[in-house]
């Protein structure tokens, strides 16, 4: 998965001023109505007690599990088998896609200081499987494009376009050059395009040992951070791979088609030899980076620079398995993590498909036993997800229609590890989360798990001069993982789920990120000793999969998500005032000349160019007026569900027919304007470097393209799909109150 983008942990999302008034929480239609169905949760979690966690990481992580590798074949071959001996209905669903692992890759500094790169790993001592290099790739980018380049090496810290504007103050530029950059900052598929817009010729990508090596802790094996050897790999992306004649045209020309430069990934040190023989101007300060050197932008050193890759075609294999529902068939919850890694992957997934195996083995004796879900159950072990989230996709497009009218929840796993619980989703599932979490108790402290995440919460505000206030409510979800198509395309109610420790702000922080050393021996040691929290997961799981699948009425809740909106429109009108804002005092400046006159004379700084401050004001009114009466509506529901007792059938039929109508509400079938494969009008992947989800991103979009009359069409849409919205609350809630 993308490091970048994962979700904060739930409980440190502080809701704003709009959200002082907390929802209600779930009673009246609770997820547990009943005492017979605490005792099913009772009865899986004695199974997830009795499950073979460990021997079944041991064995998903004995190979590279790369798409193609036959690990991964194997694994998917496993899975499968292990949901049929426990009752599942499988099918592997195979999906051919073109795929780009470079065969040759070379990065050599020219001249008295000759120096080559190394893309592999060495062994660690105390763990085996980084011994082995049969089937290990080595540190690379997938989907780099073929190339062969002789230029000047010139450093560009983060590669982000506030470093291309410092960069030009120092009267340097990247036309014609290689340009060397840190991972960190934004994604990887980011940092290349950039460069080439700016003139660049090739990119090496390196992690510096400020964000996960030396300066964290101690590097493996001795403590968990990367040691100076350790690479990642990753994925540049790839569009139309599902089209054929478009795949094969980037097969022929061995690129994509917005992305034309070579790109490599080194560690930290091999990258401090080519940072050494940097001269030039130093950097500016925000530049110097973990490594005891300083730091120079460079532009005189000569490297050569190849890549070449077989561009071919290999199969997917997704894993689905379904548990037909004894009263709502046709009502699908859906479970998802996938198994696909960048060589071993005990982090970055299996730990998550572990859980799912534990989940799936105690449902299927529960159903076994007589005891089935109401609604459909569906597990998914996805391929592809490293490579660009290739396999959800696939499937999701091949099923759309089905699943346009059976799904009704879509609940994911990625990387996991110990400590506090994160997730993201859409609003309306907050008091869900909140209520699985008061049920579990967190095996480090004994504490519940809510009650651990509510004292973190509580300290970091402290820590900041702030006090807690309002209710907790997830994060709406960004990009990274295979929830993308079923929660930006699809529209399904979506969470993102895991256990990990906030590292100094970094919530997602795998020290052995797609790296050799993500392995078992490693995940043992410092993710997850004992495997308590893969334990912890698969509960936490199978509460809120079983409590959605058994729900008489739904369990949404609507006021934080009216609430939510209320923000991301405030969000929106005071960034983009302040943008405004900034850049009319950027020129101011530029214009005056004061940064000639600020600026130190030694560093030789040329003032910087003036931006774009064209404005016109977008109204936003008829928003805010659909959002408030989306909060009345919100708020009536609520309060209803909160008191209603049994129903019949038929109005309890009526309110679930209204609330599935909410989330569709907000998906534009065009798609966004300017990225129309993206469908939801409240929640998209950022476009902004390092930014993870874009709130109200058509609007959003628009504005940034200083596109007026477009972002002005775009807030009428969502005010429209706002009272749609509303609309079918307003019939939930007279279907909840008939005959009271």
């Amino acid at each position: 998965m993308n490091q970048r983008v994962f979700p904060s942990v739930l409980l440190l999302a502080l809701a704003g001023p709009v959200a002082a008034q907390a929802a209600p929480p779930l009673t009246g239609f609770t997820t547990v109505s009943s005492a017979a169905e605490r005792d099913v949760e009772r009865r899986v979690d004695a199974s997830i007690e009795t499950a073979d966690l460990d021997g079944w990481l041991r064995r998903l992580t004995a190979a590279p599990n790369q798409v193609g590798s036959p690990h991964n074949k194997e694994n998917a071959d496993f899975i499968a088998t292990s949901l049929r001996d426990w009752g599942w209905r499988v099918k592997v669903e195979p999906v051919r896609v073109l795929v780009a692992y470079p065969s040759v890759q070379k990065l050599v500094l020219a001249g008295t200081d000759r120096y080559a790169a190394d893309f592999t790993e060495p062994a660690i001592e105390g763990d085996d499987d980084t011994k082995r290099s049969e089937g290990v790739l080595p540190g690379m980018e997938s989907y780099s494009p073929d190339g062969t380049v002789d230029a000047p090496l010139i450093f560009v810290n983060e590669g982000l376009s506030k470093d291309y504007d410092d960069l030009e103050r120092t009267g340097q530029s990247v036309r014609g050059k290689v340009v060397l950059v840190k991972s960190s900052g934004a994604g990887r598929w980011v940092k290349p395009r950039l460069a080439q817009q700016h003139g660049a010729v090739g990119v090496v990508i390196y992690s510096d040992p400020e964000a996960d090596g030396f300066a964290k802790g101690d590097v493996y094996p001795t403590g968990a951070w990367r040691t100076p050897r350790t690479v990642q790999r990753g994925t540049l992306g790839i569009d139309s791979v599902l089209d054929a004649s478009a795949a094969k045209t980037i097969q022929a020309q061995k690129r994509t088609g917005d992305l034309g430069i070579p790109v490599v990934t080194i560690g930290y040190g091999d990258a401090e030899h080519f940072l050494r023989a940097l001269g030039g101007p130093v950097v500016p300060n925000r530049w110097q980076g973990g490594l005891p050197l300083t730091y120079h932008v460079g532009g005189d050193a000569q490297v050569h620079l190849e890549v070449r890759s077989p561009w071919e075609w290999r199969t997917l294999y997704n894993v689905i398995a379904s548990l037909p529902g004894s009263e709502y068939p046709d009502e699908w919850v859906i479970r998802g993590v996938h198994h696909d890694a960048w060589v071993y992957g005990a982090w970055d997934p299996l730990a998550g498909t572990t859980a799912l195996l534990a989940e799936a083995r105690a449902v299927g004796e529960l159903a076994k036993a007589g005891i089935r879900p109401k609604r459909t159950l569906v597990f998914a072990s996805w391929d592809g997800e490293e490579l660009g989230i290739l396999g959800s996709k696939a499937w999701a497009e091949r099923h759309a229609t089905e699943l346009s009218r059976k799904a009704v929840f879509y609940l994911n796993n990625d990387t996991t590890g110990r400590g506090f619980l994160s997730a993201a989703g859409d609003p309306s599932l907050a008091a869900l989360v909140d209520e699985v979490a008061g049920d579990l108790r967190d095996p480090e402290t004994g504490a519940s798990v809510r009650e651990r995440c509510e004292a973190k919460r509580a300290v970091d505000a402290a820590e900041k001069g702030k006090d807690v206030r309002g209710p907790i409510v997830p994060p709406r979800l960004g990009t990274g993982s295979d929830y993308l198509p079923f929660a930006h395309r699809l529209g399904v109610p979506s969470l993102h789920v895991r256990y990990g420790y906030d590292r100094d702000g970094d919530e997602e922080s795998v020290p052995v990120y797609h790296s050799l050393y993500d392995t078992y021996a490693h995940y043992q040691r410092f993710g997850d000793p004992g495997l308590r929290y893969v334990n912890l997961l698969a509960r936490t799981n199978a509460r809120l999969a079983l409590r959605v699948a058994n729900a008489e009425v739904l369990p949404w809740r609507y006021t934080a998500f009216a609430e939510s909106l209320g923000q991301d429109i405030d969000r929106l009108a005071a960034g983009a005032t302040a943008a405004h804002r900034d850049a009319l005092r950027h020129n101011g400046l530029v214009d005056s000349g004061a940064y000639r006159l600020a600026d130190v004379a030694y560093r030789g700084l040329r003032p910087p160019a003036r931006v774009d401050d064209r404005w016109r004001e977008v109204d936003l009114g008829t928003l805010r007026d659909a959002q408030r009466q989306l909060l009345a509506a919100a708020r009536a529901y609520d309060r209803a569900a909160s008191a209603a007792g049994d129903l019949p059938p038929r109005r309890r039929d009526a309110v679930n027919r209204a609330l599935r109508e909410v989330a569709p509400a907000f998906v534009q079938a065009s798609g966004l304007p300017q990225r129309p494969w993206y469908r939801h009008l409240l929640q998209a992947p950022g476009r902004r470097e390092g930014e993870d989800v874009a709130p109200l991103p058509a609007i959003g979009d628009a504005i940034d393209a200083r596109s007026w009359d477009e972002a002005s069409v775009e807030v009428t849409a969502t005010a429209e799909a706002t009272r749609r919205a509303t609309a079918a609350l307003a019939k939930a809630t007279d279907a909840l109150s008939k005959g009271r």
